[in-house]
């Protein structure tokens, strides 16, 4: 009877050690935050609101994202932004974040380009992210403004498209969740107002199965 006491108290200490080891584990991966890193324009950066309204940080604060909202107005893959530099700035500081998603967007900024060069400085940018972070996850995104057309934002929004599945990424098609919709659109007829954010953070959040 002693022995079996003694067998019992044993199975029972190793149930314990291992239920303690399964829920360290769960613990362990519950806590962990993904690292998100944000390429974008002022959209992206919430041009117009305060930066914890923008769409990136909406979405952070909702799912337990680490942001790395990179995103600076004016900029696009061509494009020069405020900080007087285009993507290729934001792109530097994504690969030194060593971030476990990069999401990028095309940017109506990038209207008047030439189609060459802005597909060229496209595939350029997608390619520098992937060889260097080639653990992380990319998701690309089609260009989201209040103003431009679908068809003006197609060749941008494609070869970004191209750029990111040819990488090994997602394409995730917002749409326009803003645009035209009243209330949705701050008086410049571009910039998103908090709403407006929040719809683009939605649509988003959905794509990405969160």
């Amino acid at each position: 009877m002693t022995a079996a006491l003694l067998a019992l108290t044993a199975l029972s200490g190793c149930s314990s050690a291992t239920a303690a080891s399964i829920a360290g584990v769960a613990k362990s991966s519950a806590a962990h935050e993904e690292h998100v890193a944000v390429i974008g324009d002022s959209i992206e950066s919430g041009l117009g609101l305060d930066p914890s309204e923008a769409w990136p940080a909406l979405v952070a604060a909702d799912h337990g994202w680490r942001l790395d909202n990179l995103s600076v107005p004016g900029a696009g893959f061509v494009a020069q932004g405020s900080d007087g530099h285009d993507f290729s700035a934001q792109v530097d500081a994504a690969i030194a974040a060593r971030p476990d998603l990069v999401l990028i967007g095309a940017s109506d900024n990038d209207l008047g380009t030439d189609p060459a060069e802005l597909s060229a400085a496209i595939h350029s940018t997608v390619d520098r992210l992937a060889s260097a972070l080639p653990d992380a996850r990319i998701a690309g995104f089609n260009a989201l403004s209040g103003q431009a057309g679908d068809d003006e934002l197609a060749g941008g929004d494609d070869a970004l498209r191209q750029a990111v599945i040819a990488a090994g990424g997602t394409w995730l098609d917002l749409g326009q969740p803003y645009r035209g919709k009243a209330g949705l659109v701050q008086d410049d007829d571009e910039h998103p107002t908090l709403p407006g954010q929040q719809a683009i953070a939605a649509v988003v959040a959905d794509k990405l199965n969160l």
